[in-house]
């Protein structure tokens, strides 16, 4: 199916806001305008392959894919909206005076299980990232979310295989997948993707909109 748009306002942010904050992750529910139309454009998207190598498990075990959306002639007054509300809510809420720079482009993270019945400590791999990661669940299914870890020395094998077992990670807080809903926190969290059942992701697309927000 063919579905045009314009990411601008494809990607419209609600006008009324409501964050909470726990002291570490900023969630907003309702984010965007469009919700139910950017849920099609994101069930008729290729995918292409992402994190892999020659001994992957990627495109074996799971699927792993990151389409990116260009935005490239986006609305220059909608877009500094969208921008400057993310850049507000960092600065008011993590209390940062730094200049901070947001890509235009929509970045999208897809994954997918081959086979069923994945025991709960097998979790996508935790990880460090930039500055600010801003994180927008997308697909319908509310089905775990984001887990923060205690944070310490883990090693990077992303590339070989995105699943990991946490069975000796600490948890601190596990913040609630719900579509439309984004959360915001820093990057140099020990975090991962959490899903509290791997079957559903067998049958169906875990699906998040991912913006890493770094220092100017």
């Amino acid at each position: 199916m063919v579905l045009p748009y314009i990411p601008e306002h494809l990607f419209e942010l609600n006008s009324n806001l409501f964050p909470q904050f726990d002291g570490e992750v900023i969630i907003i529910d309702n984010l965007f305008k469009n919700y139910s139309y950017i849920l099609d454009v994101c069930t008729n998207m290729p995918v292409e392959i992402w994190k892999s190598s020659p001994t992957s498990r990627n495109f074996k075990d799971y699927f792993d894919c990151r389409p990116i959306i260009d935005n490239h002639c986006p609305d220059k007054k909608m877009l500094d909206k969208r921008l400057s509300t993310f850049r507000s809510l960092i600065s008011n809420f993590f209390k940062t005076t730094k200049k901070l720079d947001i890509d235009k482009w929509f970045v999208f993270n897809y994954f997918k299980h081959l086979k069923k019945d994945i025991p709960n400590n097998i979790q996508l791999h935790p990880h460090y990232d930039h500055y600010f990661n801003v994180i927008t669940y997308i697909d319908p299914f509310e089905n775990g979310g984001t887990a923060i870890y205690e944070n310490q020395n883990i090693d990077l094998k992303e590339e070989e295989n995105v699943l990991y077992d946490i069975s000796k990670l600490k948890i601190k807080k596990i913040i609630p997948s719900k579509p439309n809903r984004c959360i915001i926190f820093p990057g140099n969290l020990l975090h991962g993707g959490y899903i509290k059942n791997h079957n559903v992701y067998h049958y169906n697309w875990r699906i998040n909109l991912v913006n890493f927000i770094l220092e100017k």
